[in-house]
């Protein structure tokens, strides 16, 4: 799979990795205006529950922090750069991004994982 072809978040992460091929996750924060927590939990629904069932996806959880109501994680597990890249081209994701719009209070921020393994 070429740059090109990726979704623009999909190149981004994937010049991170090492190895776009192998496993990875990644934690996306959030923060919304004061009074948009509820709003943020509607806009993430139908992804949390269509997101699950895509291949390639071991994980996808949103996380609200509990002091600071407003700041959120969502944590995400990924069989390779090609199921990150399918995930973000689900029209679901596009709604999402949407929906999200009015709610953040800044952009979210990306950061990415690769497990390190004791052999």
């Amino acid at each position: 799979m070429s740059q090109e072809e990726l979704h623009p978040l999909a190149a981004e992460v994937g010049s991170q990795l090492k190895d776009p091929s192998q496993t990875f996750q990644m934690l996306v924060y959030f923060v919304v205006h004061s009074g948009q927590e509820l709003a943020m939990e509607k806009a993430f629904h139908q992804p949390l529950l269509q997101t699950v069932k895509e291949e390639g996806n071991y994980t996808y959880r949103l996380l609200q922090q509990t002091t600071q109501p407003e700041n959120f994680i969502v944590v995400e597990h990924w069989q390779n750069l090609a199921a990150l890249d399918s995930h973000l081209k689900q029209p679901y994701l596009s709604q999402l991004l949407e929906d999200l719009g009015p709610v953040l209070a800044q952009p979210p921020r990306v950061d990415v994982f690769q497990e390190i393994v004791a052999r």
